[in-house]
């Protein structure tokens, strides 16, 4: 890092990742001299010789680089497990000169287990006016600037909302906002950069202070990781079975330290790394780093598997040559799937997912019980999320993962949903991720989160009827391994009639009794089959699944996929049906 008063060539000297040039050009500028580092801090960083580094040496031997003529600084770094220590020992001896060697030790001593005591005194050495003499001119001196890096920020300054902050921790915040509101700090030449994972697990009043930038560092780019896996395989001397350009394509949304675990990994077993191993590595240590907040659908079938919903697919065929097209502004930004439950949303839209090739992820669990807890995991996958490319989120009962805005709502509920918009609305994620809001309730959606923008196509999914309803029901049989031509004309009639008001959970369950009667009896028969359908109760709600029904109509934005039974129906009837049933039903 540069003094203040460097000329703007060297300002605008290039730097090899996008964050670091972001720190020098606001320290240059004198926009701010206090940074906080979030995002991906735990992992590796590449030198200009070709080397990776933890974030922490990437900071002084990249950016601050001490020991530079025009620029000197005493490198101090805080860790709150380990305390105060000095990256030069003889910087140390320099301060101990100043204050005192006892008082010095007795700091150190201390900062080992007195977090605000540590803050106050990394506050207090920074008004030190040490002066060392120029290496070409020893009769001039200069002063040595500070550089102080600060460890686990969320321990430094913990995340609190109201008045749930304790007293220890109230006084951590208010020291450290007293130092980087200090005018005498902030003109100076000194920089104190705090590292933390997540900018939700440190208090708002530090990262809302106007002195103070929040800098993320994202996770790798694909050029990043290409030029990462070249290196790490030149080390671990290993094989790769296509071209760095394919390996680094599968490893979306991998840190470099874990790629660099699956190579020393395959390294170990003498096997060749492909695109196939990298991924599921991936969709592995993804899952796991986010404990349990992210999980890969192992996808296995496509439309083929889809009876009936012809309309419907017809119009998901249309997305899937606009998903696989290289226009992001053809491609949906958020797709709203109502429908009654039971129905097949989940299942079909599943199968679109494996059309489209791309990767399919549910959300799940994001609500944390400690404070700041939603705020930092939802910072985690939104930071993968965007690192990956080509991915569909499927958010399941959407009704109840997302809250909304209410009145009473509480305020965690609320504070996410903003962060849901926000990510939806981001441009620079149109073309590489796609929302897929299924829910049986839309009406308990905010009308925010369903507008052109966002998931602004409403595709809902419907009972089948008709022929399609036929082709269903001999879907069904052929799947419990009998075939409709062994019954009589009265008996599958009969069957027809008996599983009227199933829906497609319902011939699910009923597929499963078949087979294990079929097991049991070593056979089936058509007449046991009727015995089966005869005996097996399916759901009685179904007043709630027409509520759900009439609500994925009026929620519909493609007149071709509604079902001919509400085609050609006023929306006024659809709405008064609605209200009557909901009346009958308490408006549940």
């Amino acid at each position: 890092m540069t003094d203040r008063s460097t000329d703007a060539k060297a300002a605008h000297a290039p730097l090899r990742l996008a964050f670091a040039q972001h720190i020098v050009d606001k320290f240059v500028s004198a926009q701010s001299n206090a940074f906080l580092l979030h995002g991906n801090t735990k992992d590796v960083f590449p030198l200009a010789d070709n080397g990776y580094v933890p974030l922490l040496d990437f900071l002084i031997r990249d950016l601050i680089k001490p020991d530079r003529p025009s620029g000197p600084r005493t490198v101090i770094v805080y860790d709150p497990a380990t305390g105060i220590a000095f990256h030069n020992p003889a910087d140390s001896r320099l301060i101990a000169r100043e204050i005192g060697e006892e008082r010095l030790q007795r700091i150190l001593d201390t900062s080992r287990t007195d977090i605000l005591t540590a803050i106050s005194a990394l506050r207090e050495l920074t008004r030190l006016n040490i002066r060392v003499p120029l290496p070409d001119t020893p009769d001039k001196r200069i002063r040595k600037d500070f550089a102080i890096i600060i460890r686990h920020g969320e321990a430094v300054a913990p995340a609190a909302r109201g008045d749930a902050l304790l007293e220890a921790d109230r006084l951590k915040v208010l020291t450290l906002e007293n130092w980087f509101s200090d005018n005498r700090f902030v003109a100076s030449s000194d920089i104190v950069l705090m590292i933390a994972e997540t900018l939700g697990g440190v208090h708002e009043r530090i990262v809302d202070l106007p002195y103070i930038s929040a800098i993320k560092i994202d996770r790798p780019s694909f050029e990043e990781r290409k030029r990462f896996i070249e290196h790490v395989g030149r080390l671990e001397q290993v094989t790769y079975g296509v071209a760095a350009d394919h390996i680094a394509h599968s490893s979306a949304g991998l840190s470099l330290l874990s790629i660099r675990q699956i190579v020393r990994q395959a390294s170990y077993k003498g096997e060749q790394i492909t695109p196939e191993i990298i991924f599921e590595k991936t969709k592995e240590i993804i899952e796991k780093e986010l404990e349990g907040h992210i999980e890969f659908p192992f996808l296995t079938y496509g439309f083929e598997k889809v009876v009936g919903a012809s309309r419907l697919l017809k119009k998901l065929r249309e997305l899937v040559t606009c998903l696989k097209s290289d226009d992001p502004a053809v491609m949906p930004i958020g797709i709203l799937v109502p429908g009654a439950n039971g129905v097949g949303k989940t299942f079909i839209y599943k199968a679109f997912a494996k059309e489209c090739g791309w990767i399919a992820v549910v959300l799940k669990n994001i609500r944390g019980q400690y404070v700041g807890q939603t705020e930092q995991n939802w910072e985690r996958i939104r930071s993968v999320l965007e690192a990956m490319s080509n991915v569909m989120v499927l958010y399941d009962e959407a009704d109840t993962e997302i809250a909304g805005r209410g009145p009473h709502t509480h305020d965690v509920d609320r504070r996410l949903f903003g962060r849901i918009l926000a990510m939806m609305s981001d441009q620079a994620n149109r073309g590489r991720i796609v929302w897929i809001i299924i829910t049986a309730r839309p009406d308990k959606l905010e009308p925010d989160l369903k507008r052109s923008g966002r998931a602004g196509e409403h595709l809902p999914v419907f009972d089948s009827e008709g022929e399609e309803k036929e082709q269903f029901l001999r879907h069904v049989l052929h799947e419990a391994e009998i075939g409709p031509e062994t019954f009589s004309p009265e008996t599958y009639a009969e069957f027809v009639s008996l599983t009227e008001r199933y829906f497609p959970a319902d011939f699910d369950q009923l597929i499963t009794e078949l087979k294990r009667r079929r097991l049991v009896d070593k056979g089936l028969t058509q007449e046991s089959v009727i015995e089966e359908v005869r005996d097996f109760i399916p759901s009685s709600s179904t007043r709630e699944r027409l509520q759900q029904e009439l609500l994925a109509v009026l929620e519909c934005t493609s007149r071709e996929i509604l079902p001919p039974r509400y085609a050609d129906v006023p929306r006024e009837i659809i709405q008064q049906r609605l209200s009557e049933l909901q009346a009958s039903l308490g408006a549940r």
